[in-house]
Protein backbone atom coordinates (compact mmCIF):
# COMPACT_ATOMS: atom_id res chain seq x y z
CA UNK A 1 0.00 0.00 0.00
CA UNK A 2 2.61 2.17 0.39
CA UNK A 3 6.74 2.19 -0.11
CA UNK A 4 9.27 3.57 2.94
CA UNK A 5 9.58 7.17 3.16
CA UNK A 6 12.90 8.27 1.84
CA UNK A 7 15.21 11.87 2.65
CA UNK A 8 15.87 14.14 -0.27
CA UNK A 9 18.08 16.32 1.16
CA UNK A 10 21.19 18.00 -0.51
CA UNK A 11 23.82 20.64 1.02
CA UNK A 12 22.37 23.80 -0.96
CA UNK A 13 20.28 24.90 1.77
CA UNK A 14 18.79 27.39 -0.31
CA UNK A 15 16.81 24.59 -1.85
CA UNK A 16 14.22 22.84 0.54
CA UNK A 17 14.38 19.43 1.05
CA UNK A 18 11.66 16.42 1.70
CA UNK A 19 10.62 12.93 2.11
CA UNK A 20 9.22 11.42 -0.33
CA UNK A 21 6.94 8.11 -0.76
CA UNK A 22 4.71 6.43 -2.44
CA UNK A 23 1.00 6.05 -1.42
CA UNK A 24 -1.66 3.51 -3.58
CA UNK A 25 0.84 4.01 -6.53
CA UNK A 26 0.56 7.73 -6.02
CA UNK A 27 4.07 9.58 -5.44
CA UNK A 28 3.85 12.00 -1.98
CA UNK A 29 6.21 14.72 -0.51
CA UNK A 30 6.19 16.08 2.90
CA UNK A 31 8.00 18.99 3.59
CA UNK A 32 6.89 18.79 6.95
CA UNK A 33 5.01 17.26 9.36
CA UNK A 34 1.58 19.35 8.89
CA UNK A 35 -0.31 16.64 7.89
CA UNK A 36 0.12 14.16 10.81
CA UNK A 37 -0.47 17.42 13.21
CA UNK A 38 3.36 17.47 14.22
CA UNK A 39 5.52 20.26 14.52
CA UNK A 40 8.25 18.99 12.43
CA UNK A 41 10.09 21.79 10.39
CA UNK A 42 13.19 20.73 8.93
CA UNK A 43 13.67 23.31 6.33
CA UNK A 44 13.15 25.87 9.36
CA UNK A 45 17.25 24.96 10.48
CA UNK A 46 20.16 26.43 9.86
CA UNK A 47 22.16 23.66 9.62
CA UNK A 48 22.64 20.33 7.04
CA UNK A 49 23.33 18.67 10.16
CA UNK A 50 20.31 19.88 12.08
CA UNK A 51 18.15 19.56 9.08
CA UNK A 52 19.18 16.21 8.56
CA UNK A 53 18.39 15.06 12.05
CA UNK A 54 14.76 16.58 11.51
CA UNK A 55 14.11 15.01 8.30
CA UNK A 56 15.07 11.59 10.05
CA UNK A 57 12.59 12.61 12.89
CA UNK A 58 9.66 13.38 10.29
CA UNK A 59 10.13 9.94 8.19
CA UNK A 60 9.96 8.11 10.83
CA UNK A 61 6.91 9.87 12.18
CA UNK A 62 5.33 9.76 8.80
CA UNK A 63 5.93 5.88 9.22
CA UNK A 64 4.46 5.36 12.15
CA UNK A 65 1.36 7.22 11.67
CA UNK A 66 1.53 4.82 7.86
CA UNK A 67 1.73 1.86 9.99
CA UNK A 68 -1.60 2.74 11.89
CA UNK A 69 -3.35 3.20 9.17
CA UNK A 70 -3.30 7.43 8.65
CA UNK A 71 -3.57 7.51 4.83
CA UNK A 72 -1.86 11.32 3.42
CA UNK A 73 -4.89 11.70 1.03
CA UNK A 74 -7.41 12.51 4.01
CA UNK A 75 -7.69 16.16 5.53
CA UNK A 76 -5.23 16.99 8.39
CA UNK A 77 -7.23 15.83 11.44
CA UNK A 78 -8.80 18.22 14.23
CA UNK A 79 -7.03 17.94 17.71
CA UNK A 80 -7.15 19.13 21.29
CA UNK A 81 -5.79 21.91 22.72
CA UNK A 82 -1.97 20.58 23.65
CA UNK A 83 -1.40 19.67 27.46
CA UNK A 84 0.87 22.41 29.25
CA UNK A 85 4.19 20.05 29.04
CA UNK A 86 3.68 19.38 25.36
CA UNK A 87 2.98 23.08 24.29
CA UNK A 88 6.22 23.95 26.70
CA UNK A 89 8.75 21.19 25.16
CA UNK A 90 7.22 22.46 21.41
CA UNK A 91 8.50 25.70 22.00
CA UNK A 92 11.45 24.67 23.45
CA UNK A 93 12.49 22.42 20.58
CA UNK A 94 11.70 25.85 17.98
CA UNK A 95 14.07 28.02 20.00
CA UNK A 96 17.02 25.42 20.01
CA UNK A 97 16.75 25.38 16.34
CA UNK A 98 16.60 29.11 16.05
CA UNK A 99 19.31 31.59 15.44
CA UNK A 100 20.25 31.83 19.12
CA UNK A 101 23.29 31.93 21.61
CA UNK A 102 24.46 28.77 22.95
CA UNK A 103 23.97 30.27 26.20
CA UNK A 104 20.29 31.29 25.84
CA UNK A 105 19.38 27.77 24.69
CA UNK A 106 21.28 26.48 27.73
CA UNK A 107 19.86 28.57 30.28
CA UNK A 108 16.36 28.15 29.10
CA UNK A 109 16.30 24.40 28.71
CA UNK A 110 17.21 24.47 32.24
CA UNK A 111 14.48 26.45 33.26
CA UNK A 112 12.23 24.46 31.12
CA UNK A 113 13.58 20.95 32.76
CA UNK A 114 13.30 22.55 36.62
CA UNK A 115 9.82 23.65 35.83
CA UNK A 116 8.61 20.66 34.24
CA UNK A 117 10.70 18.92 37.51
CA UNK A 118 8.18 21.34 39.71
CA UNK A 119 5.19 20.85 38.31
CA UNK A 120 2.83 18.01 39.41
CA UNK A 121 1.59 15.54 36.74
CA UNK A 122 -1.67 16.65 36.83
CA UNK A 123 -0.43 20.44 35.72
CA UNK A 124 1.46 19.09 33.45
CA UNK A 125 -1.25 17.09 31.55
CA UNK A 126 -3.94 19.61 31.50
CA UNK A 127 -4.23 22.63 29.42
CA UNK A 128 -1.56 25.89 29.67
CA UNK A 129 -4.39 28.05 30.20
CA UNK A 130 -5.49 26.09 33.90
CA UNK A 131 -2.16 26.77 35.30
CA UNK A 132 -2.40 28.69 38.74
CA UNK A 133 0.08 31.37 38.63
CA UNK A 134 0.25 30.85 42.08
CA UNK A 135 2.65 27.86 41.30
CA UNK A 136 4.76 29.90 38.85
CA UNK A 137 5.23 32.00 42.16
CA UNK A 138 6.05 29.04 44.02
CA UNK A 139 8.41 27.46 41.13
CA UNK A 140 10.34 30.78 41.26
CA UNK A 141 10.94 31.32 45.09
CA UNK A 142 13.09 28.80 44.93
CA UNK A 143 15.70 31.28 43.36
CA UNK A 144 15.69 33.61 45.92
CA UNK A 145 19.21 33.34 46.59
CA UNK A 146 19.73 36.79 45.08
CA UNK A 147 17.63 38.70 43.30
CA UNK A 148 19.99 39.09 40.10
CA UNK A 149 19.43 34.58 40.37
CA UNK A 150 15.85 35.16 40.94
CA UNK A 151 15.31 37.93 37.95
CA UNK A 152 17.31 35.57 35.24
CA UNK A 153 15.29 33.01 35.97
CA UNK A 154 12.07 34.92 35.85
CA UNK A 155 12.90 36.02 32.68
CA UNK A 156 14.11 32.88 30.71
CA UNK A 157 10.40 31.67 32.10
CA UNK A 158 8.94 33.97 30.80
CA UNK A 159 9.82 33.40 27.16
CA UNK A 160 8.34 30.46 26.99
CA UNK A 161 5.07 31.88 28.81
CA UNK A 162 5.22 35.07 26.17
CA UNK A 163 5.22 32.33 23.26
CA UNK A 164 2.09 30.62 24.58
CA UNK A 165 0.77 33.80 25.14
CA UNK A 166 1.33 35.18 20.99
CA UNK A 167 0.12 31.34 20.07
CA UNK A 168 -3.06 32.35 22.15
CA UNK A 169 -3.16 29.06 24.24
CA UNK A 170 -3.30 31.32 27.36
CA UNK A 171 -4.68 34.73 27.78
CA UNK A 172 -2.36 36.40 30.25
CA UNK A 173 1.52 35.77 30.91
CA UNK A 174 1.36 33.98 34.72
CA UNK A 175 5.07 34.89 35.00
CA UNK A 176 4.34 38.43 34.83
CA UNK A 177 2.42 38.37 37.74
CA UNK A 178 4.98 37.17 40.40
CA UNK A 179 6.58 39.43 42.21
CA UNK A 180 10.33 41.31 40.92
CA UNK A 181 13.04 41.83 42.66
CA UNK A 182 15.27 44.37 42.70
CA UNK A 183 18.47 44.22 41.35
CA UNK A 184 22.07 45.14 41.82
CA UNK A 185 23.32 47.53 38.86
CA UNK A 186 26.32 45.14 38.00
CA UNK A 187 29.26 47.12 36.68
CA UNK A 188 32.52 46.34 35.08
CA UNK A 189 34.83 48.43 36.69
CA UNK A 190 37.37 50.76 34.34
CA UNK A 191 40.79 50.10 34.96
CA UNK A 192 43.12 52.74 35.08
CA UNK A 193 46.08 53.38 32.56
CA UNK A 194 48.57 51.72 35.06
CA UNK A 195 46.28 48.92 35.60
CA UNK A 196 46.02 48.11 32.09
CA UNK A 197 49.87 48.03 31.59
CA UNK A 198 50.15 46.15 34.32
CA UNK A 199 47.19 43.45 34.09
CA UNK A 200 48.67 42.95 30.31
CA UNK A 201 52.22 42.24 31.98
CA UNK A 202 50.97 39.88 33.75
CA UNK A 203 48.58 38.10 31.68
CA UNK A 204 51.04 37.58 28.78
CA UNK A 205 53.86 35.26 29.86
CA UNK A 206 50.88 33.20 32.16
CA UNK A 207 47.51 32.76 30.33
CA UNK A 208 49.13 33.69 26.84
CA UNK A 209 45.34 33.39 25.33
CA UNK A 210 43.52 35.82 27.79
CA UNK A 211 46.28 38.13 27.30
CA UNK A 212 45.28 38.16 23.71
CA UNK A 213 41.77 38.59 24.23
CA UNK A 214 41.96 41.52 26.39
CA UNK A 215 44.28 43.09 23.60
CA UNK A 216 41.50 42.22 21.23
CA UNK A 217 38.70 43.33 23.71
CA UNK A 218 40.49 46.91 24.49
CA UNK A 219 41.86 47.54 21.29
CA UNK A 220 39.05 45.88 18.64
CA UNK A 221 36.08 45.91 20.98
CA UNK A 222 35.56 42.25 19.78
CA UNK A 223 33.45 40.22 23.01
CA UNK A 224 35.57 37.74 24.56
CA UNK A 225 33.27 34.62 24.22
CA UNK A 226 31.57 35.36 21.10
CA UNK A 227 33.88 36.15 18.96
CA UNK A 228 37.34 36.49 20.71
CA UNK A 229 37.47 32.96 21.44
CA UNK A 230 36.06 32.06 17.55
CA UNK A 231 38.61 33.94 16.20
CA UNK A 232 40.18 32.53 12.93
CA UNK A 233 43.37 33.44 10.94
CA UNK A 234 41.06 33.91 7.89
CA UNK A 235 39.45 36.23 9.64
CA UNK A 236 42.18 38.76 9.86
CA UNK A 237 43.76 40.38 6.78
CA UNK A 238 47.02 39.15 5.33
CA UNK A 239 48.84 42.95 6.80
CA UNK A 240 47.03 42.15 10.37
CA UNK A 241 45.31 45.37 10.31
CA UNK A 242 41.61 44.62 9.88
CA UNK A 243 39.30 42.03 11.01
CA UNK A 244 36.15 40.95 9.16
CA UNK A 245 33.36 38.76 11.06
CA UNK A 246 30.19 37.75 8.56
CA UNK A 247 26.72 38.42 10.00
CA UNK A 248 26.53 35.19 11.02
CA UNK A 249 29.88 35.37 13.45
CA UNK A 250 29.12 38.39 15.65
CA UNK A 251 26.24 39.53 17.72
CA UNK A 252 24.85 42.16 15.57
CA UNK A 253 24.32 40.00 12.70
CA UNK A 254 26.09 42.66 10.45
CA UNK A 255 29.11 42.25 8.52
CA UNK A 256 31.48 43.72 10.86
CA UNK A 257 35.13 45.19 9.61
CA UNK A 258 37.56 46.02 13.11
CA UNK A 259 40.54 48.20 12.32
CA UNK A 260 43.37 46.90 14.40
CA UNK A 261 45.87 49.52 16.35
CA UNK A 262 49.77 48.90 16.05
CA UNK A 263 49.61 46.92 19.12
CA UNK A 264 47.51 44.25 18.55
CA UNK A 265 48.68 44.27 14.79
CA UNK A 266 52.44 42.97 16.42
CA UNK A 267 50.41 40.00 18.36
CA UNK A 268 48.39 39.41 15.17
CA UNK A 269 51.63 38.81 12.92
CA UNK A 270 53.49 36.30 15.37
CA UNK A 271 49.96 34.25 15.55
CA UNK A 272 48.97 34.28 12.15
CA UNK A 273 52.02 32.06 11.10
CA UNK A 274 50.72 29.10 13.24
CA UNK A 275 49.30 27.89 10.31
CA UNK A 276 48.29 28.11 6.44
CA UNK A 277 44.86 27.14 7.12
CA UNK A 278 42.50 29.90 7.20
CA UNK A 279 40.06 27.41 9.62
CA UNK A 280 42.86 27.75 12.30
CA UNK A 281 41.05 28.85 15.26
CA UNK A 282 44.38 31.75 17.55
CA UNK A 283 43.43 30.19 20.33
CA UNK A 284 43.09 26.22 20.55
CA UNK A 285 46.03 26.42 16.76
CA UNK A 286 43.21 23.81 15.72
CA UNK A 287 40.49 24.06 13.54
CA UNK A 288 38.51 23.39 16.65
CA UNK A 289 37.89 26.33 18.94
CA UNK A 290 37.97 25.65 22.64
CA UNK A 291 34.30 25.38 24.86
CA UNK A 292 32.07 28.13 25.43
CA UNK A 293 34.00 28.14 28.72
CA UNK A 294 37.18 28.48 28.53
CA UNK A 295 37.94 31.79 29.13
CA UNK A 296 35.86 32.02 32.13
CA UNK A 297 37.96 29.18 33.78
CA UNK A 298 41.28 31.01 32.32
CA UNK A 299 40.04 34.53 33.80
CA UNK A 300 38.99 32.62 37.08
CA UNK A 301 42.14 31.63 37.65
CA UNK A 302 44.51 34.73 36.86
CA UNK A 303 42.21 36.86 38.61
CA UNK A 304 42.08 35.20 42.00
CA UNK A 305 46.01 35.58 41.63
CA UNK A 306 45.98 39.27 39.91
CA UNK A 307 43.62 39.86 43.42
CA UNK A 308 45.70 38.29 45.45
CA UNK A 309 48.84 40.98 44.40
CA UNK A 310 46.85 43.78 43.89
CA UNK A 311 46.53 44.23 40.12
CA UNK A 312 43.12 43.82 40.38
CA UNK A 313 39.91 45.11 41.95
CA UNK A 314 36.71 43.58 43.14
CA UNK A 315 34.50 44.51 40.40
CA UNK A 316 36.58 44.56 37.49
CA UNK A 317 36.29 41.71 35.00
CA UNK A 318 37.37 40.86 31.28
CA UNK A 319 34.19 42.47 29.99
CA UNK A 320 35.96 45.53 31.56
CA UNK A 321 38.63 46.27 28.96
CA UNK A 322 35.92 46.80 26.82
CA UNK A 323 34.14 49.28 28.86
CA UNK A 324 37.16 51.20 29.92
CA UNK A 325 37.92 51.74 25.69
CA UNK A 326 34.35 52.62 25.07
CA UNK A 327 34.42 55.14 27.98
CA UNK A 328 38.21 56.60 26.98
CA UNK A 329 36.56 56.85 23.50
CA UNK A 330 34.41 59.47 24.38
CA UNK A 331 36.39 60.86 26.51
CA UNK A 332 38.35 61.48 23.60
CA UNK A 333 35.22 62.28 20.97
CA UNK A 334 32.52 63.65 23.51
CA UNK A 335 30.58 62.13 21.13
CA UNK A 336 27.40 59.90 21.90
CA UNK A 337 27.16 59.43 18.30
CA UNK A 338 30.68 58.11 17.12
CA UNK A 339 30.14 55.73 19.95
CA UNK A 340 26.94 54.68 19.10
CA UNK A 341 28.60 53.59 15.98
CA UNK A 342 31.38 52.39 17.75
CA UNK A 343 29.09 49.68 19.18
CA UNK A 344 26.74 49.74 16.65
CA UNK A 345 23.95 50.08 18.81
CA UNK A 346 20.11 50.47 17.31
CA UNK A 347 19.02 53.08 19.87
CA UNK A 348 21.25 55.53 21.66
CA UNK A 349 19.74 54.45 24.88
CA UNK A 350 21.37 51.40 24.70
CA UNK A 351 24.84 52.52 24.10
CA UNK A 352 24.16 55.14 27.21
CA UNK A 353 23.24 52.13 29.27
CA UNK A 354 26.61 50.15 28.18
CA UNK A 355 28.37 53.26 27.72
CA UNK A 356 31.94 50.96 29.48
CA UNK A 357 31.12 47.93 27.54
CA UNK A 358 30.50 46.88 23.76
CA UNK A 359 31.83 47.84 20.37
CA UNK A 360 33.64 47.63 17.13
CA UNK A 361 35.37 49.85 14.52
CA UNK A 362 33.65 49.51 10.52
CA UNK A 363 34.52 52.68 9.52
CA UNK A 364 38.31 54.33 7.65
CA UNK A 365 37.44 57.66 9.72
CA UNK A 366 37.33 56.22 12.90
CA UNK A 367 40.76 54.29 13.24
CA UNK A 368 41.32 57.75 14.64
CA UNK A 369 39.56 56.93 17.65
CA UNK A 370 41.01 53.76 18.61
CA UNK A 371 42.03 53.87 22.07
CA UNK A 372 45.73 53.77 23.00
CA UNK A 373 48.01 52.07 25.58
Amino acid sequence: MFTEPKIILIMDLSQRGYVTYYYDGKRQREYNGKKINLEINPNNCKSYNDRLKQFRKLAFEITKALDSGWSPLQSSPKTDQPTLQNALELIHSTKMNSDLSLTYKRDLAKVLQQFLSFLPAEQLSGSPSALNPREVERFLNQFNTSATHYMNKRRTLSVLFSELLRTKLITENPVQLSSRRKQKASLHKIYSKEQLQSILEFLKPNYPNLHLCCLLAYGCFLRPHQESRLLCIGHISDDCTKIKLSGSENKSKKIRIVNVPPYVQSELRHLANIGLNPHTNLMSRSVEPYNVSYLNTQWSRAKAKMFNIGLIQKDQTIYSFRHTAAVNVYKKTKDLHILQELLQHSNMVVTLNYLRGLGEVNDERLKEFMPEL
